[in-house]
């Protein structure tokens, strides 16, 4: 017995040895990673293809070795060992021999489609292994899609390709994997993941809650205040919503169920919040670089447009909260700001986002300003002794950065799979025809069936995966019904990043309904009613391309004002209060009120705006003086 026990522990000794041995390595190869791309950022090292290959090889590598440091069964440890070989042999083979690849696309030699086939597998594995079967899944659909095509009925037929034109298409032609969504991975996402990364390692989340708590400690709406303002802050570095709910959640779930909001509540608040971060610029997430990358819309004009979207989205959040706390009269929260700290720990964020900002305004590189971003972020972090990271802290800041931008690199390889077998097999012209014919030409019914496919892509968790799949058929459709670019792919982006919180599977409704310790179904479904500006603004700025900051002959003052009121009069009429309690009449007023903004909004005429303004005129001043009159009330009891 004794002897079992002893073997034991020798045998957890060398397994945490080597657990040890594979941190260092992970460390030693994330850091490898960040520098390359850090120097690359500034120097033409070379081409862009043997870039994207680069980018890819560390990607397969350490996504492979980050499963190893969580693995505890050997076998499957050897396995993850010789995939991340096989991925240096595989990547290594298109950086010696990428001249010649290019040379014969379509004609490769035999051990030319043998690696081909190897680095789809690898890809489709990485993805597997990083986020599960739903992404992986779609992509090995796209690989064999080309196969069995042409015994499916219309709009669903292609003509086959042969097996090595298929492979050659899909990765060693490099095209595929090579494509547009990589090149996007390695030359925007993955920087400003690091740079996030650094962020958190210096502390930064801190001062963010820190000024959460002046917004908390004032109004009656406390810790819900907080979960807002701070998860839009943290939204700018981390662009993972479910990320955004593990850091934020933690600290103002407790306290709004601590005052009065039940479970559900807390949950649903805290991931609406967190959900608005992948559309709060400069960063946004992952979806926004995607955007850059598929439509060469450089990345500071896609910031701009975000602007007002995330705005109006935060104020009917806002909106839902600060109202809902009024209803239930939640009591002041009390927390003692403090004033010095947030003084002195603010450059930590305003500095590189000044930074990052300013190189944006004057037109330079995503990569520049990046890089610069990261190089800042080091500096702050390093003045005061305080918020100082030691080097450690630092290496290990820069390698979970990595890791992160290194599975994110592999997912948008396994995307590059989908967007090259529905170029080449114009599977995607069909649907968008498909979408034309089901909506009978008419522009709503396209983008009410547009927007129900993004909601169920949306819901498989990722939301770059989501938006490059939806985004291939259904822009050209809404581009042939006359939506600009740039709208219609916002209208994409938009309804896929809020699937995350739609059941049946709202991946960051999910993690804050455990967080609350809430019953999931009801938290997701009142987080939709939180945020119910994500789902409805895609529609607004589709008739209104004033709200992406983008030409609009007349109604641009009216739209505006239009769309932010419509946010507040809707969470108005759901939570049943504005200045005091709403009667069924004054509900249905309001419910009138808004729709009168919706048909404005829609179709332009300033009647329905009048009509609009003019009723919540009317439901302001009926308000005001039941207020009034309550307030006399009580006054005149307790004299």
């Amino acid at each position: 017995m004794q002897k079992n026990e002893d073997l034991q522990k020798v045998g957890s000794e060398k397994v945490r040895q080597r657990t040890g041995k594979m941190d260092i390595a992970v460390i030693i190869i994330g850091v490898a990673m960040a520098g390359y791309h850090m120097a690359f950022s500034q120097y033409l090292i070379h081409g862009p293809v043997e870039h994207t290959n680069v980018h890819l090889g560390f990607s397969l590598i350490l996504a492979f070795l980050g499963i190893f440091q969580t693995s505890t069964q050997r076998y499957k440890r050897y396995l993850l060992l010789f995939a991340a070989l096989l991925s240096l042999f595989a990547t290594g083979y298109v950086a010696v021999f990428h001249e010649e690849l290019e040379g014969r696309v379509w004609f490769n030699t035999p051990l030319d489609l043998v690696v081909g086939a190897i680095l789809i597998f690898l890809v489709v594995e990485a993805t597997r292994q990083s986020f599960g079967l739903a992404v992986p899944l779609v992509a090995v659909l796209a690989v064999v899609y080309p196969f069995f095509g042409r015994y499916l009925p219309e709009p669903f037929t292609v003509a086959s390709l042969p097996l090595a034109k298929t492979i050659s298409n899909l990765s060693i032609g490099l095209t595929g994997i090579y494509g547009p969504v990589l090149s996007a991975s390695a030359d925007y996402i993955f920087l400003f993941i690091l740079f996030g990364a650094i962020l958190y390692a210096s502390e930064v989340t801190g001062f963010l809650l820190e000024i959460s708590k002046v917004v908390g400690s004032k109004l009656r709406g406390g810790p819900a205040l907080m979960a807002v303002v701070s998860s839009s802050l943290v939204g700018m570095v981390i662009g993972s919503p479910v990320a955004n709910v593990a850091i934020v959640g933690s600290f103002t779930i407790p306290l709004m169920k601590k005052l009065g909001y039940t479970a559900d509540q807390a949950g649903a608040i805290e991931a609406a919040s967190s959900n608005g971060g992948q559309i709060m610029p400069p960063v946004m997430g992952i979806a926004a670089f995607a955007m850059a990358g598929l439509t060469g819309i450089p990345y500071v004009e896609i910031i701009k447009m975000a602007i007002l979207p995330a705005l109006l989205y935060y104020l009917c959040c806002w909106s839902y909260v600060q109202l809902r706390a009024e209803k239930s009269k939640i009591p002041l929260m009390g927390m003692k700001v403090d004033v010095r700290e947030i003084l002195l720990s603010c450059h930590l964020f305003v500095v590189p986002f000044t930074v990052i900002t300013i190189l944006f305004i004057k037109g330079y590189s995503v990569m520049f300003t990046a890089f610069w971003g990261i190089i800042v972020a080091i500096c702050v972090s390093l003045i005061r002794k305080k918020t100082r990271p030691s080097l450690a802290t630092l290496l290990r800041g820069v390698a979970q950065g990595a890791k992160t931008g290194a599975q994110i690199g592999v997912m948008c390889a396994s995307m590059g799979l989908v967007v090259t077998t529905f170029q080449t097999s114009g599977l995607g012209i069909k649907l968008s025809a498909g979408i034309e014919a089901w909506s009978g030409g008419y522009l709503f019914p396209a983008l009410l069936i547009t927007w129900l496919i993004c909601i169920m892509l949306g819901c498989v968790g990722v939301t770059a995966a989501a938006y490059i799949v939806a985004s291939i058929f259904a822009v050209p459709v809404l581009m042939k019904m006359g939506i600009g670019l740039a709208q219609a792919h916002f209208f994409i982006m938009f309804v896929t990043v809020f699937g995350f919180l739609t059941p049946p599977i709202g991946v960051t409704a999910l993690v804050a309904s455990r967080l609350a310790q809430g019953d999931y179904i009801k938290t997701s479904f009142q987080s939709c009613i939180v945020a119910a500006a994500g789902f409805l603004l895609p529609f607004i700025f589709i008739y209104n391309p004033a709200l992406l900051l983008l030409p609009q002959e007349s109604h641009t003052i009216t739209a505006i004002i239009a769309s932010a009121g419509f946010m507040v009069f809707f969470q108005a009429a759901v939570v049943g209060y504005f200045l005091t309690d709403l009667t069924t009449i004054e509900r249905a007023l309001l419910l009138v009120a808004n729709l009168s903004l919706l048909i404005y909004l829609v179709v332009h005429n300033y009647a329905f705006f009048a009509a609009g303004m003019g009723l919540f005129a009317l439901l302001f001043l009926r308000q005001l003086r039941k207020r009034r009159s309550a307030n006399t009330s009580f006054l005149q009891s307790a004299g």
